[in-house]
């Protein structure tokens, strides 16, 4: 009986945390699907913690997060506000990673689109362009915005952006409102 006991509280404890991977391929809208830019394609290098808060309907959720980038990697760690890891998603240019810990997965949002909804904020348009046409997409920038417009010309996100920029050339202000889904993530990098 002892042994069934244990047993059965370590399988518990190796199961409280999920890792998931998948493919590059995120759904841009429904049905759309494009693959993330390289990790490469940032052309730099960047360590820094950020504080994301999504807003929604009636709904407000904040998540700190620390990103870093390099030549071959994006690893995004997300942290509840008691610095409980929450999510991890760790991105080669190939294989998506992602990790959650189990039972949030209807309050966490998904990993693939948080990643992407980031890289369409920092990568710069050039990364972006060879896999947004091929669904008949483009990102646009015009001084301290970004424009994501579909195959019908119309906007699906804006993004603006606010100086100061702060480590890596990141701005130290983010807006990014998903103008179909009606809902807007502001990026907070701090120092």
């Amino acid at each position: 009986m002892i042994r069934v006991v244990l047993c059965l509280g370590f399988y518990l404890l190796l199961s409280a945390c999920t890792a998931v991977p998948d493919s590059n391929h995120v759904e841009i809208a429904p049905d759309k699907f494009v693959s993330l830019p390289a990790p490469s394609d940032f052309q730099g290098t960047v360590s820094v913690n950020q504080l994301i808060t999504a807003k929604w309907s009636d709904t407000t959720q904040v998540l700190p997060v620390h990103l870093e980038i390099t030549g071959s990697d994006v690893v995004l760690v997300g942290f509840s506000s008691w610095g409980t890891r929450l999510l991890t998603i760790n991105y080669d240019g190939h294989t998506l990673e992602k990790e959650n810990l189990t039972g949030l997965g209807v309050v966490m949002p998904d990993g693939k689109q948080v990643l992407m909804n980031l890289m369409l904020t920092l990568w710069p348009t050039s990364s972006w362009q060879t896999h947004l046409s091929q669904i008949g997409w483009q990102l646009v920038d015009d001084a301290a915005t970004r424009t994501l417009i579909d195959e019908n010309g119309e906007t699906v996100v804006k993004i603006q952006y606010d100086e100061p920029k702060v480590a890596g050339g990141i701005p130290a202000d983010i807006k990014f409102e998903q103008v179909r889904q009606h809902y807007q993530i502001q990026i907070q990098t701090l120092e």
